[in-house]
This record gives structure tokens, C-alpha cells and sequence, in this order.
């Protein structure tokens, strides 16, 4: 059983560390940055795509706008052919009366057609000036979008450098303060070795003392007995000598 939670400790610690290296702020930082970044490529192809598709719009408009004017002057030029021949009618007979009054409905039947064209082009130029229109919109909706993302994402990295920094001193704030700690609990051991270290040695400078005050005092207790013995020799001595010479 204590095996097991030993394996059980090293793995939460281990997945403790997972934990704080994916929710490192550098990288979440960085992550949301790049996140970011990556939206603003899409709105900016986004944008791209809208303003190609409103230019070929246009592009569809003013050819519609010119079919028009173009079907609108075939028009008016079949009808002045036809009024052109209806004015020479009463002065041709027969046949040639006949024909030119089949020229004349072919070209009014001509511009009457034309006409339908032109009807039908303006009526899909309307249209596609309503759908540029729209269009024009959405695309500066979106432009406004760009810009207000591109803001963002500045001040979003102006942010990112100051939070980076603000963690940078953070950490080391708090290696400081580690290290710091551990040196107090350091110092307060020394401090302690210290005082036990002095107290010893000034017990071995009392001892050293005593032992210097019983040396002297021992010294000269050997002194005194020696003089004392030095005396009684001397007298020994000089009493011999007069034994001596009272002898002779």
C-alpha cells in the first residue's frame, strides 16, 4: 500500500507539472496571440473575397448598363429605318410597295424586340445595382470589422509585453524570495553554530586560564620548598665546617 502511493504522489506531481506548464502565461499568451492573428488572416480573406466578388458585380453592371444603351440604340436605329420607309410608301406601286411594307414591320417587329431586351437589361441592371449595393455594405462592414480586430489584436499585444514582463519579474521575485528564504533558515543555523562555537571556545579560554592560574600557583609552591631545602643544606653545611675547625 505505500508503494502504491508513492506511485500514486510522483504521478499527481507529475501531472501537477503538466498542469502548470500548459497554463504557463508565456504560452497562454502567446496562444491567444497567435489565435488571434490566425481570425485576422481569415476576416482578411474574408474582406479579399467580398471586394473581388463586388468588383465582378460592378463588372456584371456595367456591361448589363451597356447592353442597354446598345439594345436601346439598335432600337431607335430600326425604327428610323422604318419611319424612312414608311415616308417613301406613297411613292411606291405595287411590289416594290409590298416589299418595302414587309421591310417596314420587319424593322418596327426589330425594334420592338430590341425593346424587350432593353427592358429585361434594365430591369437586371436594377438588380444588380441593389446587389452591389448590399454588397458594398457588407463589405465595408467587414473592413470595420478588420480595423477593429487589428486594434485589438495591438492592443492585445501591447498587453502581452506588459503581462510577459509583469510574469517575467514575477518569477523572479519569487526566486528571490526563495533564495532569500532559504538563506534566513541558512543564517539562523550559522548564527546558532556560531553561538555554540563562541561559547565553547571562550569555556576552552576560562579553561585554559585556569589551568595557567594552578600552573603558577604550583610554580611557586615548588619554590618555596626548594629555598627552604637550600637553607637546611647551607646550614648543614656551614655547621660541618665548624665542627671541622673546631677539631683542629
Amino acid at each position: 500500500m505505500g508503494l502504491f502511493n508513492r506511485f500514486s504522489n510522483v504521478a499527481k506531481a507529475k501531472t501537477s507539472k503538466v498542469i502548470e506548464r500548459f497554463e504557463d502565461p508565456d504560452e497562454q499568451l502567446d496562444y491567444a496571440y497567435e489565435k488571434l492573428v490566425e481570425e485576422k488572416k481569415k476576416v482578411d480573406v474574408a474582406v479579399r473575397d467580398s471586394i473581388a466578388a463586388k468588383n465582378l458585380k460592378k463588372r456584371e453592371l456595367n456591361e448589363a448598363q451597356k447592353k442597354a444603351v446598345s439594345v436601346h440604340n439598335s432600337a431607335l436605329d430600326y425604327r428610323k429605318r422604318a419611319l424612312a420607309l414608311e415616308e417613301k410608301l406613297p411613292e411606291l406601286e405595287g411590289a416594290k410597295q409590298e416589299k418595302a411594307k414587309t421591310q417596314v414591320e420587319q424593322l418596327n417587329s426589330a425594334a420592338t424586340q430590341l425593346l424587350e431586351e432593353e427592358n429585361r437589361a434594365r430591369e437586371r441592371t436594377q438588380m444588380l445595382q441593389q446587389s452591389v449595393a448590399d454588397m458594398e455594405k457588407k463589405v465595408r462592414m467587414l473592413k470595420d470589422k478588420q480595423v477593429d480586430l487589428t486594434a485589438k489584436i495591438q492592443r492585445f499585444a501591447d498587453k502581452r509585453t506588459d503581462l510577459k514582463s509583469d510574469y517575467a519579474m514575477a518569477k523572479a521575485s519569487k526566486r528571490v524570495n526563495d533564495a532569500l528564504s532559504g538563506i534566513d533558515g541558512e543564517i539562523s543555523d550559522v548564527d546558532l553554530t556560531v553561538q555554540r562555537m563562541t561559547e565553547k571556545i571562550r569555556m576552552e579560554e576560562a579553561k585554559a586560564d585556569a589551568s595557567a592560574e594552578l600552573g603558577t600557583a604550583a610554580g611557586t609552591a615548588d619554590l618555596g620548598l626548594s629555598e627552604i631545602e637550600r637553607e637546611l643544606k647551607t646550614s648543614d653545611s656551614l655547621s660541618a665546617l665548624d665542627d671541622e675547625l673546631t677539631r683542629k
